[in-house]
């Protein structure tokens, strides 16, 4: 019984120390330095997937900054990762967290949920789907997401959390 109580409790011990983040948050940081043409980054959440299946991690950035949010939400920005650090697929506006990451794919990318109100919009999750260059600018135009289109989402970015 002891051995198996120290087995696991190493193995407990094993994978709280496994980094939940991956993905090279220096350069991440430098993209959205440049992105917002500022010495210092705005403040944001942010989370690394692999959107495309290259098998690199992207990087999902919501800008959290006042300077970069309104009554309907905030700067949502999308930066595919290169040999020289991470390059801007897209930006959107008026973006609140939630942001899943759905298995649904088009043009090669994964689709993902956001979540909008205000704006005349009705809130609720919407889709961004690639468009085969970039995700959409305006979510408050997209589709609500039923609730069969949610099935198996993983949550990227919540309303509490700093980094995923």
């Amino acid at each position: 019984m002891r051995k198996l109580l120290h087995s696991f409790l190493i193995g407990i011990l094993i994978l709280s120390a496994t980094p939940v983040l991956a993905g090279d948050v220096a350069a991440l940081e430098k993209a959205i330095n440049t992105w917002a043409k500022e010495a210092t980054p705005p403040s944001y959440k942010y989370a690394f997937v692999d959107l495309n299946d290259d098998g690199t991690d992207d990087a999902v950035v919501l800008i959290t900054d006042n300077q970069y949010c309104g009554s309907g939400g905030c700067t949502f920005l999308i930066f595919k990762e290169a040999s020289h650090g991470f390059q801007k697929v897209s930006s959107s506006t008026i973006t609140r967290a939630p942001i899943f990451l759905l298995p649904e794919r088009k043009n090669g990318w994964h689709t993902l949920s956001v979540f909008v109100v205000g704006g005349g919009a009705k809130s609720g999750q919407v889709l961004m789907r690639f468009d085969g260059a970039k995700y959409p600018n305006n979510p408050s135009t997209q589709p609500k997401a039923k609730r069969r289109e949610l099935k198996g989402a993983k949550t990227l970015i919540s309303d509490n959390n700093g980094r995923m």
